[in-house]
């Protein structure tokens, strides 16, 4: 009896000392969703009086006693202060949801600091701007937490958004069906054609040579043999350049727009899609017109000689010489590109012109205006994961997300008697982008804010011509399928990192050389038979299978 005893109160002693070891040790592991092993949320921080979680899964604050997490930040302006918990808008943050941030801020050397922590065990806890490249390989190496579970869970803002904005959602998915990072929006209605510009013509010649605004290619081109040859700033020398442009065709800066009224709805990446197919917009025999024409105005001397080899510096120097010398260019907004008010009494914006034979133009816009994937993602080095989602859904909400890309309201931004917010003009000394740097992250982190948060709440004012032409005059014109923000898988990212390169610049290099020296009917089969060969079939169909996935994964969203 006394054995059975001494061996009962061993094993229990043995069992005791077990459980005792176990709750010593190491947290419990927690799967990619932000639950332990057990499904009870880690917070990693559980308070002393009896094991009460630190975390709360709803409200604010996050954690009931602070915690720290860790950023990688892409701290791309000299005008950011060495440390952003100096922002008032971050300051705000911590007192709100009790998480401080310890910001790593390489600076210039973003890209390469982000390489190095991603190949490694030394993982910060969030990550704000991995491109996709490094979303699907990371993500499908286990190195960021697919965040599907985590944002259905735990959030507010990010839902909403989903919910609101599908194609938010889509944007975000990958091709393997998880989601590794959270979307950036930054929907202003200025955003129409992102990544392009809009025609700005010298209405101030055409008032005094007394002509008429052109409205077809064959009408401009003759508006710009006036500029050309009779002094319309009235120096009396010939030092009028009639189109100015800089860098390739179907750039912000080239000639897209006058391309467009050939119905090539130009853009950088060369990429659409018609009738549900897709196509390389430098084989399309519209571009093939608007190259020729492009040409001809060349070699009438009607387009600026230094446009291949000229930078921004020199176009903008030419843009605001004194007196004005250029007659049209593809602008991004007036406000930008011009140094004084006085731009505003000799330019403004050019409606879309007809094309050949009197056919409509087909506009570039974006799909999905100011969208784009570089918002957080959040490592497996991540001890709290569900802190770190409540976090940057913390910085969703609407009011958040505008004073973390804009400034803090009644600070830089100021309240109009009508209601919503306007930017000012900045303090002596400074512009616009060095005081937003010094106010607010910025195009640095993640954000949300979409059209109707910049028109009910934060108004860019000195937008409002820009905008309001383009409703009015490019909107009736617009590509009614634009290119949508496709998202490949690892495979086709890999090949198509091989040829996409070389065959944009190939393109752009003939299509600088037809201009100049007009040969593009003699070397065109030439050329598409070279496209062929650097891979344009491999370059279709993974575009055309990211397109049909796209497709698919929009719709789902949508339900």
């Amino acid at each position: 009896m006394k054995s059975k005893t001494f061996l009962t109160t061993l094993l229990i002693g043995i069992l005791c000392l077990s459980l005792l070891l176990a709750g010593c040790g190491s947290k419990e592991p927690v799967d990619q969703s932000g639950e332990s092993s057990s499904g009870e949320a880690n917070s990693g921080n559980d308070t002393a009086s009896g094991g009460e979680s630190n975390f709360n899964p709803t409200g604010y604050p996050i954690v009931k006693e602070k915690v720290t997490l860790t950023a990688l930040v892409n701290n791309y302006s000299a005008d950011f202060p060495d440390d952003y918990n100096k922002f008032n808008v971050v300051k705000k943050a911590e007192e709100t949801t009790n998480v401080h941030i310890e910001w790593i801020m390489p600076g210039s050397g973003f890209e390469e600091q982000k390489s190095l922590l991603l190949a490694s065990d030394d993982l910060p806890d969030i990550i704000f701007g991995c491109n996709d490249f490094e979303l699907i390989k990371y993500g499908g190496d286990g190195v960021l937490l697919p965040l599907e579970d985590l944002i259905d869970k735990y959030t507010v803002n990010l839902k909403r958004i989903f919910e609101e904005h599908p194609a938010t959602k889509a944007l975000v998915t990958a091709p393997d069906g998880h989601i590794y990072t959270t979307p950036r929006v930054n929907e202003g209605p200025w955003m129409y054609r992102e990544g392009m510009g809009v025609g700005v013509i010298n209405v101030k010649w055409i008032e005094d040579l007394g002509l008429k605004m052109p409205t077809t290619i064959d009408e401009f081109e003759e508006v710009m043999k006036a500029f050309k040859t009779r002094d319309p700033n009235k120096n009396g020398i010939a030092d009028e350049i009639p189109i100015t442009a800089i860098g390739d065709p179907m750039t912000m800066h080239g000639l897209g727009y006058l391309m467009d009224s050939f119905g090539v709805s130009a853009r950088w990446h060369f990429a659409d899609v018609r009738d549900g197919k897709v196509v390389f917009i430098g084989t399309l025999p519209e571009y093939k017109e608007a190259i020729k024409w492009l040409s001809k105005l060349w070699a009438q001397g009607l387009i600026d000689q230094e446009w291949f080899t000229q930078d921004y510096t020199k176009k903008a120097s030419k843009l605001n010489n004194d007196p004005y010398i250029v007659g049209y260019a593809d602008l991004w907004d007036i406000n930008d590109d011009f140094g004084t008010e006085k731009a505003h009494e000799y330019y403004d914006y050019m409606p879309p012109l007809k094309g050949p034979g009197g056919r409509d133009p087909i506009m570039y816009r974006a799909a999905y205006p100011g969208y784009d994937r570089f918002g957080a993602v959040i490592t497996r080095g991540c001890e709290m994961p569900e802190v770190a989602i409540r976090y940057i859904d913390y910085i969703y909400d609407t009011y958040n997300s505008i004073e973390w890309i804009e400034g803090e309201f009644d600070v830089r931004l100021k309240k109009h008697e009508e209601g919503y917010y306007y930017i000012p003009d900045p303090p002596e000394g400074m512009n616009q982008q060095q005081w937003r740097c010094q106010s607010c992250p910025a195009h640095s982190v993640a954000w949300a804010v979409f059209e109707d948060g910049y028109k009910n709440i934060l108004r860019l004012t000195y937008t409002d011509q820009k905008v309001n032409f383009m409703e009015q005059y490019v909107k009736p014109y617009a590509e009614k399928d634009p290119w949508p923000p496709v998202f490949r898988t690892i495979e086709e990212a890999e090949r198509y990192n091989q040829i996409d390169s070389a065959i944009i610049s190939y393109a752009n290099m003939k299509a600088a050389e037809w201009i100049m020296n007009g040969t593009i009917e003699e070397e065109w089969d030439a050329y598409i038979e070279e496209l062929n060969k650097m891979g344009l079939n491999d370059w279709l169909s993974i575009n055309q299978a990211a397109y049909d996935r796209w497709q698919e994964v929009l719709g789902t969203a949508s339900k």
